[in-house]
């Protein structure tokens, strides 16, 4: 299939493409060839990636949410009282690293695709 074939999907189906770590013209090829390395194109449509980059967005946007998850925890967890200091932490510290660790990977395909879907309105 080549990328002529394929029409130009909405800004809203292709940044939900992009978090859902799939490409955000065709919405079939992987965005990325790990865990967070973007590939330079698609391996279904062949679209090109090449200077598309997300820079320090899905940090940002990743440390938002996690954020929103962990704060109401550590509020929920110290009304309660019923945890030592030790295991609140160590609970908090989990949920964060594994927040993180799920949610980043979204967040950067979600950047891309945003990237992506503007490059193509202004192109």
């Amino acid at each position: 299939m080549t990328p002529t074939t394929i029409a130009r999907p909405s800004t809203t189906t292709a940044l939900l493409r992009g978090f859902l770590r799939k490409c955000p013209r065709c919405g079939q090829g992987a965005l990325f060839d790990g865990y967070l390395k973007r590939a330079d194109a698609c391996p279904h449509c062949a679209e090109s990636f090449i200077g598309v980059d997300a820079d320090d967005g899905p940090a940002w946007l990743t440390i938002g949410v996690v954020a929103h998850i962990i704060v109401p925890l550590l509020i929920f967890l110290e009304t309660r009282g019923t945890l030592s200091y030790g295991a609140e932490a160590a609970l908090v510290l989990s949920a964060t690293v594994v927040s993180t660790l799920l949610l980043l990977p979204l967040c950067k395909g979600f950047f891309i695709a945003a990237v992506w879907a503007l490059a193509r309105k202004a192109g």
